[in-house]
């Protein structure tokens, strides 16, 4: 799956994080971590609020080609399921914490070693190293992306929910033309409607439900 080693995913740097950034980061980690076998979400009973009640199991060891998740794994790992509004309680609260910079630290050095990213030191009011996505990388996903959704051809699940976070995190302004992003997103919709859109459903459902959520717990906490 193309989310780690997308550099366009994170924005200019790794450590330039928003709300919508850190939802984006945390339901991508955790898809990759279900489709590794690793955790599972359970639905639980319906709420009101879309996406509460969910609930997050390990279910498995994190394989090595995973390893990148580690500080997402190992928090998940507490021996009872976890409810997700919990998860983004705590991601939210320790913004500038231990948790979200172990995270981003570990995606970004499993990026720096593969050439895909360089380290850089911390802006004067950042408490984590940034690491910079190599130009080379960025062509390289954007073309892939452009190539696929925006091209007449089969679009890859993996693909079109990268694109879902490019969207929702607001990088996608970044890198592609208002023109191309309203294609994008008509693509997108027709995929989603078909029986192979499965994941691509399943990480748009993730984000807004993550979304909603941590709404509510910035309007209570505010």
């Amino acid at each position: 799956m193309p989310y780690r080693s997308s550099p366009p995913a994170a924005g200019p740097n790794l450590s330039g994080f928003n709300v919508e950034r850190l939802v984006c980061l945390l339901a991508s980690g955790m898809l990759e971590l279900q489709l590794s076998g690793c955790i599972r979400i359970d639905d639980g009973k319906k709420h009101l609020l879309t996406g509460s009640g969910k609930s997050v199991s390990v279910t498995g060891p994190l394989p090595d080609e995973k390893e990148f998740l580690r500080p997402l794994y190992d928090y998940l790992n507490q021996g009872k399921p976890m409810k997700m509004e919990k998860i983004l309680e705590d991601y939210h609260y320790s913004f500038s914490g231990k948790r979200l910079n172990a995270l981003i630290g570990s995606i970004g050095e499993s990026l720096a070693q593969e050439g895909l990213a360089q380290s850089a030191e911390p802006g004067l009011f950042e408490g984590v190293g940034r690491f910079l996505p190599s130009k080379d990388a960025i062509h390289r996903v954007v073309d892939l992306v452009r190539s696929e959704i925006l091209e007449e051809g089969e679009v890859t699940e993996d693909i079109a929910a990268l694109v879902i976070l490019l969207e929702k995190s607001g990088v996608i302004r970044e890198y592609f033309s208002r023109y191309e992003q309203k294609d994008m997103k008509e693509r997108l919709a027709a995929i989603v409607k078909s029986p192979d859109g499965v994941l691509v459903k399943e990480m748009l459902d993730y984000v807004n439900s993550m979304l909603d959520m941590i709404v509510v717990f910035i309007a209570a906490s505010t």
